[in-house]
């Protein structure tokens, strides 16, 4: 895991467009090494297209996304290097097995190590699908085989959406021991939960607001 203090994440009036509009107020956060927060907001506040805008997946925004003092869009490749995106979609192909979904991912990164694969399973207590196909396993045991990405590609930057999605007890308790694990190497975490989380160690909420779009439309007509 890098350990370089450099890597940081800082938005700075920062605010999602679509339709030409403010999905919500412009924000400004700085996530640190050893630091984690959560983005909080009603259903259609922005909390996904915000984290597909620092994760590069979308330009539509306005303000500034740097990483490690630099602009996301100069540094990319940096940026990269250390950071693991799972989303609503999970990002898996039902037609594949486990093994191959995260020997894929694994192997974008560095070399193929099965054993890493198999003791990561294990952690998730889903040790016995190693060889089954995405597409037959039930909706919690997708969200297993997802999040063991994080202990298959060591890199320093999580950004997960809503995480916690069709896990159970045991399994939400387990994200928690893994992300203070993480946080406690210096490790940096950006999530969105619809649920309280108060399992993991530090962790601030960053709730987003409702833009006034009585001045929006007024800037638009002005610049008209």
């Amino acid at each position: 895991m890098s350990k370089h203090a450099i890597e940081h994440l800082e938005l700075k009036n920062l605010t999602v467009i679509r339709s030409d509009l403010p999905l919500f107020k412009p924000v400004d956060i700085s996530l640190k090494p050893s630091q984690a927060i959560q983005i909080s907001g009603t259903n259609g506040a922005g909390k996904t297209s915000l984290l597909r805008c620092i994760c590069g997946l979308s330009q539509r925004y306005e303000g500034s996304i740097n990483w490690a003092g630099q602009s996301i869009e100069n540094c990319k490749p940096l940026l990269y290097q250390e950071l693991l995106y799972i989303g609503h979609s999970l990002g898996l192909k039902p037609k594949l097995t486990v093994e191959q979904n995260l020997s894929f991912y694994q192997q974008l990164r560095s070399n193929y190590h099965r054993q890493n694969i198999i003791d990561a399973l294990e952690q998730l207590e889903i040790g016995a699908y190693f060889d089954e196909y995405v597409g037959n396993l039930s909706a919690g045991q997708k969200r297993r085989v997802a999040l063991a990405r994080i202990l298959v590609e060591p890199v320093n930057f999580w950004v997960l959406d809503e995480p916690m999605v069709a896990l159970d007890v045991n399994g939400q308790a387990w994200l928690e021991k893994a992300c203070n694990s993480h946080l406690a190497e210096g490790g940096m975490i950006l999530l969105t939960s619809h649920q309280r989380i108060t399992g993991i160690h530090g962790l601030s909420e960053y709730r987003l607001q409702e833009p006034s779009l009585t001045s929006e439309l007024f800037k638009m007509q002005e610049s008209a």
